[in-house]
């Protein structure tokens, strides 16, 4: 977010009140509070993604969204039969190997009983609760390392046993920026379709020293791996143990070590049990998901950039208070000048002052804390929320980009072949080098369909896991908003006490000579 442009922005709790009591708050010709505009909101909103998250490929420079998309439906699963039957039809495809933009909406028999896929997706929701309290305490470790580019290194603290793994004393370690982007790199090569987070971004030079920057980024990296540990799947990754309990260096471990980085699909096969749950409407809702993401999201962080926008504001009301009650202050000292002939009510009017002075600083009280739960807990909700939308979609853009397959390129080299296999068998002059050597491209290419069936059917399956975990997700809106509304109660109530006890106790200033 960019605070320059934030007309609300209040630099410090220690400014200088003496040198801005008489500065407007923006430039606006009448010294009026200006409001935001939609579309400053929705720059506000864009930057919010560029400056917040490393965003390799997910985001366009702008998020307007334009329901005017490119069609992108294709066949992309029209040899599916070939996982049921021998027989392989043909298919006009491009002789290039298949990409995909789109889920296919296949016809898959649906023989599944509604018990069978609620029982499924029961077992697969109670493996993840988006609420639970947060596992990991990232904190920044204050002195700085390196030679000639500094480094910040942080401290990695789990709060709870973690299995199989043989920790320190205090469950500590320490990790700095890389080890994450390592953690994270590693994570997309084991499990390309699952919702892996997105990191805050890594800026060098002055930034890299900007304290505001640094507490951003320290808070984004807790979201990720806290995250991580919420997830199913990637909790129990031995890389993800590893990075959270091995004591040393990381970069050196990383360099002696021989880990595995292979996806998760290898050496494994598709049940027969999922494939009788498929139904087709699963990647129909993922298509119109995929269609609307970028909407859900940039409504999400407008939000958001709101939130935090009334926040600042309230802030800046708060400095304001305190600084009137300290201009009221000086009150006291002046009227008992100026009102040298009236010394019985200016002291009742001297000590309604000072008590008003003191109210104000209560309600300034009030909003500071108030100002400290939304930046400490509520904010880090909504972002967690705009974390989990990012990476959806980072699933979603990765399916794109990884889950292709050349099946009915193989198909039609299979029918190709199977037509030169006959024509050799009925020549007799053909040498059985030949022969063999057909049958065995035949035999090669029908396994080469079958490992790749696989493959496609094991990512309906993972993404069908990761959609069904995505749903759990609704309820992080209703502890936001929840959240928000207590927040806002709670200190709007104690800020009317406030109110009605300083109205109460100056009721008995004198108005009139009695």
């Amino acid at each position: 977010m960019d605070f320059e442009t934030d007309p609300w922005r209040v630099d410090s709790p220690e400014v200088n009140v003496s040198e801005t009591v008489w500065q407007p708050i923006n430039n606006s010709s009448n010294g009026n509070m200006k409001p935001f505009s939609s579309s400053s909101l929705q720059e506000e909103a864009n930057k919010r993604l560029n400056d917040d998250y490393t965003g390799t490929g997910l985001f366009n420079n702008n998020l307007n969204v334009s329901n005017d998309k490119p069609a992108i439906g294709s066949e992309l699963y029209a040899g599916d039969s070939v996982w049921e039957n021998t027989g392989f039809k043909a298919v006009n495809q491009d002789p290039d190997v298949q990409g995909l933009t789109h889920f296919q909406a296949t016809d898959t028999p649906q023989y599944a009983a509604n018990d069978e896929y609620r029982s499924w997706v029961e077992s697969i929701r109670k493996t993840y609760s988006p609420l639970s309290d947060d596992i990991v305490v990232v904190e920044e470790i204050p002195e700085r390392e390196g030679l000639v580019f500094k480094h910040t290194n942080y401290s990695i603290k789990h709060l709870i046993p973690l299995p199989g793994t043989d920790p320190s004393e205090d469950r500590t370690v320490v990790r700095r920026y890389s080890d994450f982007d390592w953690l994270q790199d590693v994570l997309l090569r084991k499990y390309p379709f699952r919702m892996i987070p997105e990191l805050p971004p890594k800026k060098i030079g002055s930034q890299n020293a900007d304290p505001l920057f640094l507490a951003k980024r320290r808070k984004g990296l807790s979201r990720f791996i806290n995250l991580v540990m919420k997830h199913p799947i990637l909790k129990k990754d031995d890389l993800v143990l590893t990075f959270l309990t091995v004591p040393t260096d990381l970069s050196s471990w990383r360099k002696q070590a021989q880990y595995d980085t292979s996806e998760e699909f290898m050496d494994k096969r598709i049940s027969g049990y999922f494939m009788k749950l498929w139904r087709k409407e699963f990647s129909e809702q993922w298509n119109k998901t995929d269609e609307k993401i970028d909407s859900v999201l940039d409504t999400w962080v407008k939000v958001t950039v709101l939130v935090e926008r009334y926040e600042k504001r309230m802030k800046q009301v708060g400095h304001e208070r305190r600084l009137m009650s300290n201009i009221l202050g000086k009150i006291p000292e002046a009227t008992q000048i100026l009102y040298p002939q009236s010394s019985d009510t200016v002291l009742q009017i001297n000590e309604g002052v000072e008590l008003l002075a003191g109210h104000l600083n209560a309600c300034a009280d009030v909003i500071d804390q108030e100002n400290r739960e939304v930046e400490e807990g509520l904010s880090v909700r909504f972002k967690v929320f705009i974390d989990v939308i990012i990476a959806l979609k980072g699933l979603f853009e990765r399916y794109k980009m990884m889950a292709g397959n050349n099946i009915p390129q193989l198909q039609r080299r299979v029918e190709i072949n199977q037509e030169k296999l006959t024509t050799l068998e009925g020549n007799p002059n053909v040498k059985g080098a030949e022969y063999d050597r057909v049958k065995q491209s035949i035999a090669r290419d029908k396994r080469g369909i079958i490992e790749q069936m696989n493959r496609s059917w094991l990512i309906r399956e993972c993404i069908l896991q990761e959609f069904t975990i995505f749903q759990e997700t609704q309820f992080l809106i209703t502890d936001c908003l929840q959240r928000w509304i207590e927040i806002n109660l709670r200190h709007s109530n104690q800020n009317v006490d406030n109110w009605e006890k300083i109205c109460q106790k100056l009721s008995d200033m004198p108005i009139e000579r009695r």
